[in-house]
């Protein structure tokens, strides 16, 4: 559970009396007991023991039970926070404009590549260092471009970008769906976390290095190939990059024409 989903049952929680804490993204003491209260309150039959659960239990099984009061199947009412349950009430705030809350990291505040180790912290290392990662899940199945009888269910992000690319796999997964996501091979990964130098450099990071870009589908949009040949450039893909871009993201493609796979949380110095 990501600071976003928090802060949307903390808005919820709210709205029914039962909240009085900062809509923060944190989960504490009053949120749980707020979350417990709410189960209550819901009406929805729980498993027997349900009210001796640990506090991210409760979290959990009040937001499945505002999702699946809302027409989204979060899978059983149990508390565990699963994939089935990160889609529903993903799609749930999608659907609910007016309980969305500003997000923990605000849109459009990047930092410029040069200004990247001040706010990120220092880069990973081969030698074994590395940045603060966090696992996002993935709504969708992604396929490895360079074996794709491999599959990944989740993408590697800094921390402090992981609620962003939450919440844009959410967005892109909503306005596409699963089987157009396939038919546009927007499910083939080429890489995220990777500590390296950038290509052709013998002195500056990736910003792969950082856990903050994304890499898409690198056979058919390679590194110096422009929108006349790259795939990510043609039309079907706007909304895919605008969604990335309403929250800051730069994509090489759209801002230089180079580099069409690329996306990164970091603006051009």
């Amino acid at each position: 559970m990501h600071p976003t989903h928090i802060c949307f049952l903390q808005t919820r929680l709210a709205g029914m009396g039962l909240y009085t804490g900062a809509i923060d993204g944190l989960r504490g003491p009053l949120t749980d007991m707020a979350s417990r209260r709410a189960l209550s309150r819901l009406g929805h039959p729980l498993p027997q023991g349900w009210a001796i659960w640990p506090g991210y239990r409760h979290a959990a099984a009040a937001l499945q039970v505002m999702a699946r009061q809302a027409g989204f199947d979060p899978g059983p009412v149990d508390g565990h926070w699963g994939l089935r349950t990160l889609q529903a009430v993903n799609a749930l705030i999608d659907s609910t404009e007016e309980d969305r809350p500003d997000p923990p990291v605000t849109p459009h505040r990047w930092p410029s590549e040069g200004d990247v180790p001040a706010f990120y912290g220092p880069h990973g290392t081969p030698e074994g260092a590395r940045p603060p990662l966090v696992q996002v899940p993935t709504p969708w199945l992604f396929r490895i471009a360079w074996d794709l009888s491999q599959t990944r269910r989740f993408l590697w992000a800094h921390e402090k970008t992981a609620a962003s690319v939450t919440r844009i796999l959410s967005r892109i997964h909503h306005h596409y769906g699963a089987a157009r996501i396939h038919d546009l091979r927007l499910d083939i990964f080429s890489g995220d976390y990777a500590p390296r130098l950038m290509r052709g450099s013998r002195t500056r990071w990736s910003m792969h290095a950082w856990g903050i870009a994304y890499d898409f589908d690198d056979t058919e949009n390679r590194l110096h190939w422009g929108a006349d040949r790259a795939r990510l450039a043609r039309p079907d893909y706007r909304p895919f990059w605008e969604i990335w871009e309403a929250e800051g993201w730069v994509s090489l493609g759209r801002t230089q024409d180079r580099d069409w796979m690329h996306v990164q949380a970091a603006h051009l110095d």
